[in-house]
């Protein structure tokens, strides 16, 4: 069985004029993709780099892509890093990974191209590494090895009802710290098709629209958020092009599902589930096919029947993961051979995965997973004042209550957090309101 990396070089090579990424403003073939990633894999071989995680700069455009195959062609796997994070948040993410090399960074080593990268292709088993919010407050690392991703591409690459093409084009609709955008870049990769990459614009969500209809964009991946947003705005277009749609990130609900089903009329669109500790998605439900009582039961949509090489159980209402898709436990921890996920599900009568919640007090938000007392300890101790921070998934809103100025807490997001962490609403409270055990009362919080 080839590795990930030997099929996309190969794909790559079979079809050297075919365009592998575009946008606004290039166009980028196959031959040029693979080109400049023998460069900057023999920029990593004269450092003499290997089963290492090196950094990539995520503002580094199409050449990202680029350098994250050669992180691969060298037995290395890849950390993004987005420099719009705030730099306590950097400078985690390197202190964990003991980060020495960097594409594109003035902060590490620079991983330059260079010319004369020999054909051999290095075994490696890193394949990358995201962090996500942690409950004290510092990012957990989640290595996902070649096995991990293998075995997720293996899905796709065998679906009875899924038939990606060469003539496919995928938007790219995630920022590369985000699990998700794998499967954007990775699978146009392994079957020939284009990587549609959006401009950037102050609104990103119409961009994504855009690129869609100028691109003839036939694959598309959102979180339900863009959806929920552009709610008003979906009504008046239609895109006739697109072939599948997924969603995933957050909880589905089915009256935004069908305000989107409705533009992409000729699509098959799937709702999926995974936690990033499980590659990108591990479970998949075809909407189409759905029982209308389901978009309509004020409950978020089933999240489908799990991938072949995940095994899934539900263990005193939470799930569990064990498998190949499944990682083997977080950077610098012990390894585990099941991941507890802190999702809690149930099969209805129907034997539908219906999603409850979570079992601690993380949320997703905007697509990203969000500890909210991270949140709270994070801008406590950047104000001067006490915060409290509530997720009401009903309607869903983030709220961050504090007795300090609005505008200054404001600031302090900006300046601390990444901008997915953005509440709905700041609002200003002389106190909080305690229940009769002292505790905060969440429930009056709510009502507020």
């Amino acid at each position: 069985m080839k590795t990930l990396i030997r099929q996309i070089v190969s794909t790559l090579e079979q079809h050297p004029q075919s365009i592998a990424i575009e946008g606004e403003t290039f166009s980028i073939t196959n031959q040029q993709l693979l080109q400049k990633s023998r460069e900057f894999a023999q920029g990593v071989l004269q450092l003499k780099i290997e089963n290492s995680w090196i950094g990539i700069n995520t503002n580094l455009g199409w050449e990202a892509y680029a350098a994250i195959l050669s992180c691969w062609m060298t037995g290395n796997g890849y950390v993004p890093i987005n420099t719009k994070f705030p730099p306590s948040r950097i400078r985690e993410v390197i202190q964990q990974t003991d980060l020495k090399y960097c594409f594109g960074s003035s902060n590490l080593q620079e991983i330059l191209p260079s010319k004369g990268y020999s054909s051999d292709l290095k075994i490696g088993k890193k394949a990358y590494l995201l962090f996500t919010s942690g409950t004290t407050g510092v990012p957990k690392g989640v290595p996902i090895t070649q096995v991990n991703l293998k075995a997720f591409t293996e899905h796709y690459l065998n679906h009875k009802a899924i038939r990606f093409n060469s003539k496919d084009k995928f938007l790219q609709s995630y920022e590369l710290t985000f699990d998700v955008s794998v499967f954007c870049f990775l699978m146009p990769l392994l079957i020939g098709g284009t990587l549609v990459i959006p401009q950037q614009t102050k609104s990103k969500h119409l961009s994504f629209f855009k690129a869609i209809t100028d691109f003839n964009v036939t694959v598309v991946s959102f979180v339900p958020s863009v959806v929920r947003l552009t709610q008003d705005f979906l009504p008046r277009v239609k895109f006739l092009n697109v072939r599948y749609s997924f969603f995933s990130g957050e909880a589905l609900m089915g009256d935004w599902a069908k305000i989107w089903m409705e533009s992409v009329p000729n699509a098959k669109v799937y709702n999926c589930y995974g936690p990033t500790e499980t590659v990108i998605v591990c479970t998949e439900e075809l909407l189409n096919d759905l029982d209308d009582a389901y978009f309509s039961n004020g409950l978020p949509l089933p999240l489908g029947e799990k991938f072949e090489e995940i095994d899934l159980n539900i263990v005193n209402r939470e799930i569990v993961f064990s498998g190949d898709q499944a990682f083997g436990g977080y950077l610098n921890q012990e390894a585990i051979s099941h991941y507890q996920s802190g999702d809690l599900a149930h099969h209805d009568e129907n034997g539908k995965l219906i999603f409850e919640g979570r079992k601690d007090n993380q949320i997703q938000w905007n697509g990203y997973r969000i500890e909210l007392e991270e949140m709270d300890r994070v801008l406590t101790e950047k104000s001067n004042g006490w915060v409290k921070t509530i997720f009401i998934k009903e309607i869903p809103k983030l709220i961050v209550f504090s007795n300090q100025l609005k505008e200054e807490i404001a600031s302090v997001i900006d300046d601390s957090l990444p901008d997915y962490y953005k509440p709905s609403k700041i609002i200003q409270l002389h106190e909080l309101p305690l229940n009769s055990n002292g505790k905060i009362d969440i429930a009056k919080l709510k009502n507020i």
